[in-house]
């Protein structure tokens, strides 16, 4: 037999055992009532702590910055004009992958792909000849290195022998500028340079930033 009391808002279970009777306490589970409309928003936390410093970023550009690196191939003469020297040899394990997009082996001409600043180095070597070599840009003269392996006199020979000359030029390129090292001939001393390959001679290049 189960009741309800007055007092409280539970029912009880009698439980009659001949003249004797107890009342047992029971819990029972309504339904779930409606919803109650949204409460408002409360105060926003406290600031949670600062986080971690995170790794250095990267340089400011976006790819790797162009460059390149060449050793001349072989033995290089002018025949009575001036020549762009080539071909040259671009080892893979001291260029980028992409360094054949901008600088060619074959006809020695470096190709600007952003504009920027450039650092270009030239190294010439002769064996028993002279030579006259400059960095062009856009076919203009830049910078010029002179060097002589022979020793004379009032026009006379005394001996021969071997020699290099090394010149770097800053150079402030637009997209598509070419630069490339020129061999010179002087029609004026009927003088065709001679310039030594075979990685004795090289030529090479970087940009310090773009712009």
């Amino acid at each position: 037999m189960v009741r309800k009391s007055k007092n409280t808002r539970g029912c009880f279970a009698e439980l009659r055992c001949g003249d004797r009777s107890e009342n047992l306490s029971i819990a029972v589970q309504g339904l779930p009532g409606l919803m109650g409309p949204q409460g408002p928003t409360g105060l926003p936390g406290p600031m949670g702590l600062r986080g971690l410093t995170g790794p250095p970023g990267r340089d400011g550009f976006v790819e790797r910055p162009p460059s390149f690196y060449g050793e001349l191939r072989r033995l290089f003469t002018t025949k009575n004009a001036d020549s762009v020297l080539r071909p040259w040899t671009v080892s893979e394990t001291t260029n980028a992958p992409d360094v054949s997009t901008y600088f060619s082996r074959e006809t020695g001409i470096f190709t600007a792909p952003i504009d920027g600043l450039y650092q270009f180095y030239l190294t010439i070597s002769v064996s028993k000849a002279k030579a006259s070599v400059y960095i062009s840009q856009n076919g203009k003269r830049a910078c010029t290195v002179w060097v002589e392996s022979v020793a004379s006199v009032q026009n006379e020979t005394l001996a021969w022998g071997w020699a290099s000359g090394s010149i770097d030029c800053l150079l402030r390129c637009q997209t598509g500028d070419r630069i490339s090292p020129v061999a010179s001939y002087r029609p004026n001393e009927n003088f065709n340079s001679q310039v030594y390959g075979y990685s004795y001679s090289t030529f090479s290049g970087y940009m310090l930033f773009n712009s």
